[in-house]
């Protein structure tokens, strides 16, 4: 079995684990729908980072005809995968959640410290992996969505956050098309 199959596969377990944390809380969010206040912000990153996931997910098949990795590139791939996950788990409402807003307040901010820790991660993760120059535009959206990400973090007044949060998310999706070999 070659290296790749070794690395991909912890690597794909906690990124399917990151898709159904997701989409558990809002399942359970939307079963309880006539106890919980709704807040959409939340709704749409935790979309984001299930596409984050799923473009993350798409760039690895690249990875497959790679000769030789290294502990720095297994650890490196997997610490992405891990901070998108947190995001994902932060993002999410937990069962016990019956106010989408307070919840968020609560815990939507570090979501976005650790959906900005994946961006910044992605920058050498980009150069060493996938051979991307680090003067490039790819590379420079990466440093957006993290900016965006982290100034999220610190606003205090939800328009603001709701404001970076749709940047954030066009962007992302920007950077997902731009990003992404359309087939392999």
């Amino acid at each position: 079995m070659e290296a790749f199959h070794w690395i991909v596969v912890p690597i794909s377990t906690v990124l399917g684990l990151t898709v159904a944390r997701v989409l558990l809380g809002f399942v359970g969010t939307f079963k309880a729908r006539a106890q919980v206040t709704f807040y959409w912000l939340p709704v749409v990153l935790a979309g984001a980072v299930v596409g984050e996931g799923l473009q993350f997910w798409w760039a690895m098949f690249e990875l497959s005809g790679r000769a030789g990795w290294s502990l720095f590139s297994f650890t490196l791939l997997l610490s992405m995968i891990m901070s998108l996950f947190a995001a994902g788990a932060l993002i999410a409402p937990a069962d016990g959640d019956r106010d989408m807003v307070t919840a968020f307040e609560r815990d939507g901010r570090w979501a976005m410290v650790c959906l900005g820790l994946f961006h910044v991660l992605a920058i050498p993760a980009n150069a060493v992996l996938w051979e991307v120059p680090l003067a490039s535009a790819s590379e420079a959206l990466q440093v957006l969505l993290a900016l965006l990400c982290f100034t999220s973090t610190f606003a205090r007044n939800r328009r603001w956050q709701e404001v970076l949060a749709v940047t954030y998310v066009a962007v992302s999706v920007i950077d997902t098309f731009a990003a992404s070999v359309m087939s392999y």
